[in-house]
């Protein structure tokens, strides 16, 4: 046959799945009802699918086939496995699943994967799963591996057919009907046959009448959740420690030449010339990422971009679920360059792997161990002196950079402590120093501590003082956030749609998911929890989330949706991260005249300049009072925050909010329905105007809300008057990018 990548033709008598087929095979698993008892002793029940391993003790399927059986001794799913070789068949317990359910019925929503580890460890094989971030991967010939009942009893099956293309935008591959997909292979193996690699998982056989069947792409491996503490090692993140394992196996494997009997799966991709054209032969592929494997994974999906945008001139902007690995960051390297240009860029991209900052320290030697690599490497691919000076000079660089971090970031603080001693939620207290309940997940107070860079006026609690600043202070530079635009069908109650971007510090905004006619929008359906996920994954720091900017019109500027969540029972999204909103239509500046834009934008410098105060607007006394006529309003100290105590069902305006935006003002603060004004407002007045004017500046309002939001869901009674307390922050000077403009999901 021949081959379509730069390696040239092969023999015609040289077929891959001759080569792939058996080391395929032997890391497949037949995944039935947990053995009885602990001894494991009689025979496999019918099998209710297909598995394989990826990394030693862990097994890949899908999660209708995982979770099919019923609950072990420690209440969570256990599962039997029948593996080649093993007389007996062995337990496993389901670490992970998504979707954990299928209440609806019918076929299962995507991603629809599970992993399995084994209670029972026994000697076995693993697959080699890609590196590659791709669509459908290969347009050539792929195999696929699992298990079949017959007449005779259970069978091992296999077949080859090809990729036909996407369905829908979860990851799932249209397999095509060149090959039959029997009932029992879900959760088997798919492999390219070109590139020797594992690239999806089976998901669904064909019906009667309908061609192919579906595959999951092993990219949706990535949406396994992120440790909810920080990381300390590598077994506080299930992706990090499964695909971690699993190329240090493969790394294992090919460095040991003591059984030369056995083949491997970098001999295999070597015999099948997987890499040809390529920069990086399969032992050097393997050797690095078992180097990569070593190391502690990235700080985050962020930094992990910031990297590989600097190293390949461009950002990561897919809607597929982005790198959160060293081997996944690898992977976007390829095919990028040719020749001699792509090395390089795999070498530079070992030696910032090796001299990035780090979530935990490395075991020693290990960074030495991968830029010695990359450094003979280089050397041996006989790459110019002017390049491997450059690549020791930028390493050198790198590493004195990193220490100047360090040294200026002083010693770790522990985690929750807050840098101000007077929380907002309540009065100066003296000597009050610890964390709140429920903020420890924020962190530190970000507008506090007598050397916060910044934030004019000091700690949090002492008089304003005069800054000094012009009126055309800038605002502080934008940073990431992720944008949830809400927009509901008029003529359709009860139905919307959504799109949820990703946003870069300069504006740009990258699609990650879009649905339209979703219902709700009282709770967000797994689609929507999904794109949020994701979005947050890639702008998220450890030491601070990404802010969501929640876009919607005038009528849902009510709808609190920092009070979602993307799990059940776990936090609301607004004691996550800080959470504002932003009103779509009408915009607040839309009708200004020039006076009243010239306005606009002075009032936003101005509190962003600092000090500002809040000024309730609708209520004294504990009673409703008429808004101030417009003149009053637009002539207001720009200094102040307009606040909101009162809605129309506690006696306030109707339109109360939007005359305020009208006015030049973006940034408001105002209270939603509360469940109890029993306690009359004075707390609330009193709360809003410690929480502004230790805020500082009004860009560290929306954190100010977000530790509100963590105290109130840590249940601190001090912090009760913060419910239902939302934030409206709209730069007028940058509108978000598209709110006028449709965007859809490529």
């Amino acid at each position: 046959m021949t081959w379509a990548d730069e390696g040239g033709a092969q023999p015609v008598d040289v077929d891959p799945f001759e080569t792939l087929a058996p080391l395929a095979a032997a890391a497949t698993v037949r995944i039935h009802a947990a053995p009885r008892g602990y001894d494991g002793g009689e025979a496999a029940s019918r099998p209710w699918g297909s598995g394989f391993f990826v990394a030693p003790n862990w097994v890949l399927t899908c999660a209708h086939v995982a979770l099919r059986g019923g609950s072990g001794p420690e209440g969570r799913d256990e599962v039997g496995l029948t593996i080649r070789g093993v007389e007996r068949p062995v337990r496993g317990r389901v670490e992970w699943a998504r979707p954990e359910g299928n209440p609806a019925g019918g076929l299962w929503p995507a991603p629809d994967l599970a992993l399995v580890r084994l209670l029972d460890p026994v000697p076995h094989s693993c697959v080699w799963l890609t590196e590659r971030t791709a669509r459908v991967f290969t347009r050539g010939e792929v195999a696929f591996f699992g298990c079949l009942r017959t007449e005779d009893g259970i069978e091992d099956i296999s077949g080859r057919c090809t990729i036909r293309g996407e369905l829908g935008g979860d990851g799932l591959l249209k397999l095509g009907g060149e090959d039959e997909v029997p009932e029992g292979v879900s959760g088997g193996p798919v492999v390219d046959l070109r590139r020797g690699e594992v690239i999806g998982i089976l998901k669904a056989r064909r019906s009667a009448g309908r061609d192919g069947g579906l595959a999951t792409s092993i990219v949706q491996l990535r949406r396994m959740p992120l440790p909810a503490d920080p990381q300390l090692a590598e077994r506080d993140d299930l992706y990090q420690r499964v695909l971690g394992a699993h190329d240090r196996y493969h790394a294992d494997r090919y460095l040991d030449v003591a059984d030369l009997a056995e083949q491997t799966w970098t001999d295999a991709q070597s015999d099948v010339r997987a890499a040809a054209g390529r920069a990086l032969t399969p032992g050097q592929r393997v050797e690095l990422l078992g180097l990569l494997a070593q190391l502690p994974p990235p700080v985050s999906t962020r930094r992990l971009d910031e990297m590989i945008t600097a190293l390949r001139g461009r950002p990561y902007e897919g809607t597929l679920p982005a790198p959160r690995g060293w081997r996944d960051g690898l992977g976007l390297l390829y095919e990028l360059r040719q020749g001699t240009a792509e090395l390089e860029l795999v070498l530079r991209y070992a030696v910032h792997a090796a001299t990035a900052d780090r979530p935990y320290p490395a075991e020693p030697g290990v960074e030495a161990r991968l830029r010695d690599w990359a450094g003979a490497a280089a050397a041996g691919a006989g790459l110019s002196r002017w390049f491997r000076a450059n690549l020791r000079l930028e390493q050198d660089a790198r590493i004195r950079e990193r220490e100047a971090r360090r040294v200026l970031a002083g010693p770790p603080a522990p985690r929750g402590t807050p840098a101000l001693a007077e929380p907002p939620w309540e009065p100066a207290a003296a000597g009050r120093t610890a964390a709140p309940p429920g903020a420890a997940g924020p962190g530190p107070f970000p507008w506090s501590g007598p050397a916060a860079a910044g934030v004019p006026g000091g700690a949090a609690g002492g008089p304003a003082r005069d800054t000094g600043l012009p009126d055309a202070y800038p605002a502080p530079a934008q940073q990431p956030f992720v944008l949830l635009e809400i927009t509901p069908h008029g003529w359709e109650r009860g139905r919307y749609d959504w799109r949820v971007c990703a946003g870069r510090a300069t504006g740009e905004l990258t699609s990650i998911d879009e649905d339209f006619r979703a219902p709700g929008p009282d709770e967000p359906p797994e689609r929507l929890r999904a794109a949020l996920a994701e979005a947050f994954r890639r702008g998220d720091e450890p030491d601070g989330p990404v802010p969501l900017h929640v876009a919607v019109p005038y009528s849902l500027l009510g709808f609190p949706v920092e009070e979602w969540r993307l799990a059940p029972g776990g936090p609301q999204l607004g004691e996550q991260r800080p959470v504002v909103v932003r009103c779509t239509d009408p915009v607040p500046e839309a009708e200004d005249s020039d006076e009243v834009r010239a306005m606009r934008l002075a009032r936003w410098a101005k509190v962003h300049a600092g000090p500002m105060s809040a000024d309730v607007l609708d209520c004294a006394d504990d009673r409703p009072r008429p808004l101030p006529v417009p003149a009053v309003l637009m002539g207001r100290d720009p200094a102040t925050v307009p606040v909101l105590c009162r809605t129309p069902v506690s006696g306030g305006e109707p339109a109360a909010l939007h005359r305020v935006m009208a006015s030049g003002y973006n940034v408001i603060l105002w209270r939603r329905d509360a469940r109890d004004r029993g306690r009359g407002c004075g707390d609330f007045h009193s709360g809003v105007d410690r929480t502004v004017s230790g805020a500082g500046h009004a860009g560290l309002l929306p954190d100010a809300l977000w530790q509100l939001r963590a105290a109130v869901g840590g249940g601190l009674a001090d912090a009760d008057w913060a419910r239902g307390l939302a934030l409206l922050y709209a730069d007028p000077a940058g509108p978000l990018p598209g709110t006028d403009d449709p965007l859809e999901a490529p």
